[in-house]
């Protein structure tokens, strides 16, 4: 029976810690693509996953990272002149001609509305000179980012067999590029015109591909604000977006799905994510998070550094832990403002960690006795009182030391005068 009893606990631990995520929540809807992730992206955390951190080959959905590094190195009214090799291209494009003329906001709105091929690698040439040095520097902000299984060889996403990245990588990125309001404002336009240029003497049309945001489609998604697609022969589908709620906003990244049933299933899952989870706010910033005791009685309050924020599983009454590391609370001295350690909130298996601002000015105070240690308010003494001591005592000392030169020296002159004031009176005296 004991034995029984023991198997049938293992099993339930085993299950329990096998569990990827510790949210109670309910089961979320059927996903087709081989991989999928849904985070929340207040905070980072992920809801639900699949497969969220096993590399496939992500199609135009690695433009995400090609619209960052734009937004992030280039103003928008830059002119970016159009070389020999973009419009070469294959795929999505615009069909710009060499040596023609548009501003970054142009190409950055062909690259997310159309997903134009053209316009990445004329971007990419114009950030970093190549396509080569170019995915060097997005490798590196990937990296970053914390993304940990994505290489990228090219700014488009044309399939390449090195060119991967996970469902989760792709999520941190979006997570990144919904802090630009102005990519935000690129996703949910639905349609526009591009101005003629040096070249191209015509109006170009542009209509968003991101299905969510019309209503003329059965998957019209009212909460969307920010979507790309993707798509290749060996890449299959694979789909970014971003939906927001009040103060809840999650991401949905999936990759290689062979049926394209992104746009069905996205909406559901979604509401799923917005009907069990919601964002909160453990501290704002600036607040009161705890207090440290120093050795000698002083208070000192931990503020904040900033808003701390945690995902809510709505199904459980369970609250966040508080930890606040005082291991490294050391220091003899704070200034007020300054970060002197770190806050961990957690919360269903998830840590939000920030940095923790001393409320108030401090410095130490100590009594430089023989033995014990006192540090009782009513006989201690501060550090530059202590200075000021030793600093005196010091002075004392080579004051002392010059008297005792000055004195010795003046003793000797004295004796030479007296021996020579004998020596004179002898000579007097025999002659």
């Amino acid at each position: 029976m004991k034995k029984l009893l023991f198997i049938i606990l293992s099993f339930f631990t085993i299950t329990l810690l096998s569990y990827g995520n510790a949210y109670a929540y309910s089961d979320p809807p059927s996903i087709t693509g081989k991989s999928v992730v849904v985070m929340d992206a207040n905070t980072g955390a992920v809801v639900y996953g699949k497969n969220e951190n096993k590399p496939y080959p992500p199609a135009s959905t690695t433009k995400l990272m090609t619209v960052l590094l734009t937004l992030e190195n280039c103003d928008l009214d830059e002119v970016v002149t159009v070389g020999e090799f973009p419009p070469t291209i294959e795929g999505s494009k615009i069909y710009i001609d060499v040596g023609e003329k548009m501003t970054v906001e142009e190409m950055l709105y062909s690259v997310i509305m159309v997903s134009a091929n053209d316009c990445a690698a004329a971007l990419a040439e114009h950030i970093s000179g190549s396509i080569e040095e170019f995915a060097i520097l997005m490798n590196q902000r990937a990296k970053e980012l914390g993304c940990k299984n994505t290489n990228f060889v090219n700014p488009h996403g044309l399939y390449d067999d090195k060119h991967r990245t996970t469902a989760y990588d792709l999520a941190l990125m979006e997570k990144e590029l919904l802090n630009h309001e102005k990519y935000i404002e690129i996703s949910k336009t639905k349609s526009t015109f591009l101005q003629p240029t040096n070249i191209f003497k015509e109006k170009r049309p542009l209509w968003n591909d991101n299905r969510l945001l019309h209503d003329a489609y059965e998957c019209y998604y009212p909460d969307a604000i920010a979507g790309k697609t993707g798509y290749t022969d060996e890449s299959r589908h694979s789909f970014v977006a971003s939906a927001c709620k009040g103060d809840n906003k999650f991401i949905i990244a999936i990759l290689f799905d062979e049926n394209k049933a992104y746009y069905d299933e996205t909406p559901k899952l979604f509401d799923w994510a917005f009907k069990n989870f919601s964002t909160e706010k453990a501290f704002s910033k600036g607040e009161e998070i705890g207090t440290y005791e120093t050795t000698n009685g002083s208070i000192i309050p931990l503020l904040a550094d900033k808003d701390i924020l945690y995902t809510k599983d709505n199904s459980s009454k369970e609250k966040p832990s508080i930890v606040i590391n005082k291991d490294t609370l050391s220091n003899k001295f704070f200034n007020k403002g300054e970060s002197i350690t770190t806050v961990a909130v957690n919360y269903n298996s998830q840590s939000y960690s920030s940095e923790v601002l001393s409320g108030s000015y401090y410095e130490e105070e100590v009594l430089p006795v023989v033995g014990n240690l006192v540090t009782t308010e009513d006989n201690t003494i501060s550090y530059k009182n202590l200075f000021m001591i030793i600093g005196g005592i010091v002075l004392g000392i080579i004051l002392l030391i010059l008297a005792i030169i000055y004195i010795i020296k003046k003793r000797r002159l004295a004796k030479k005068r007296k021996k020579l004031f004998s020596s004179y009176n002898s000579y007097k005296n025999k002659y």
